[in-house]
């Protein structure tokens, strides 16, 4: 019984060293424990820098903004590995270091075009967290992206021929100072970038505002063009006229505030819902009827036919 026990003992060494079966899968969790942090997009976001210095000040008087110069130019915020209807992944490498000298030849780019808004913090301070938090993730697979001089001057790349300031001027005169619906901010990008991007506004919950805030445009893993799809906490919402998808946490019903200064802050009396003045006036397009007629002004947002939760 003893010989025939030892017998299977070496039977079964002998297949498990021999033996070329596929292991099965591990958990999630293993996979990240090793390094693999999955993920399907490249979100390439801008930012709007007076739109950033005013929700920076408004979180704290004693806040200090930093603006470009000139102050109504777009800047870059960050590139963000996201998976799709996830957040995420982020800090994929626990051990990682920022140093800043490894950016020594494209430092006076950054600061021009990826700056940072909070002027209270230290000037590489939004490009440790970015390096850190995204771009660590970035350079597990994508060799584009695999060091801090890649990352950032993809970035600087990117905003040079994808400037979101040249796709408002090109698709539709879109400039500061005006407010806009959301589907005609969605019309100008769509017909520059040819792709569905995704718009976010900042709410101020003193003046009850929305105020155009950021900008992302989606690359995939070979760094093209892509579709903003599944980026969580924002909506889809299907327009007519081939103007393409809206991807947004606007409201469509109301204007948007595309601001060319700091806005100033309104004082609010016995709880009204509505400041007690505009900022701008209100940009509005003209319909026409089938005759070519012009009809009555009629704002843009109300080519909205439905809203799909993603």
């Amino acid at each position: 019984m003893e010989s025939l026990f030892v017998k299977i003992l070496l039977i079964s060494a002998f297949f498990a060293q021999t033996c070329h079966c596929r292991p099965s899968s591990p958990a999630i969790d293993d996979r990240d424990a090793v390094g693999n942090h999955p993920f399907d997009l490249l979100i390439f976001t801008q930012r709007w820098p007076i739109t950033a210095c005013y929700e920076w000040r408004e979180h704290n008087k004693d806040h200090i903004c930093g603006l470009p110069s000139p102050n109504i130019v777009w800047t870059i915020h960050g590139i963000w590995p996201t998976k799709i209807n996830t957040i995420g992944p982020a800090f994929c490498n626990k051990s990682a270091i920022f140093d800043v000298s490894q950016l020594s030849s494209i430092e006076s780019q950054l600061e021009e075009h990826w700056l940072n808004v909070e002027k209270n913090k230290p000037t590489d301070s939004l490009w440790e967290h970015e390096w850190l938090k995204h771009g660590t993730c970035a350079a597990e697979t994508i060799e584009q992206l695999n060091t801090e001089l890649k990352y950032f001057g993809q970035g600087l790349s990117w905003l040079e021929k994808y400037s979101v300031g040249s796709g408002f001027a090109a698709g539709g005169n879109i400039q500061p100072g005006l407010n806009y619906s959301l589907a005609t901010l969605n019309k100008a990008l769509y017909s520059f970038y040819g792709k569905d991007l995704a718009i976010e506004c900042y709410h101020d919950s003193k003046t009850h505002l929305q105020i155009l805030n950021e900008i992302r445009i989606c690359f995939n893993k070979q760094l093209e063009l892509t579709d903003c799809d599944g980026i969580v906490g924002l909506e889809r919402q299907a327009t007519r006229g081939g103007a393409g998808t809206i991807i947004s946490n606007c409201n469509a019903a109301k204007p948007i505030l595309y601001p060319d200064t700091v806005p100033k802050e309104y004082e609010m009396e016995n709880n009204d819902v509505e400041p007690k003045a505009a900022y701008y006036s209100v940009v509005y397009e003209v319909s026409q009827s089938s005759n070519g007629q012009q009809g009555e002004e009629s704002q843009v947002a109300d080519e909205f036919v439905e809203v799909i939760l993603v």
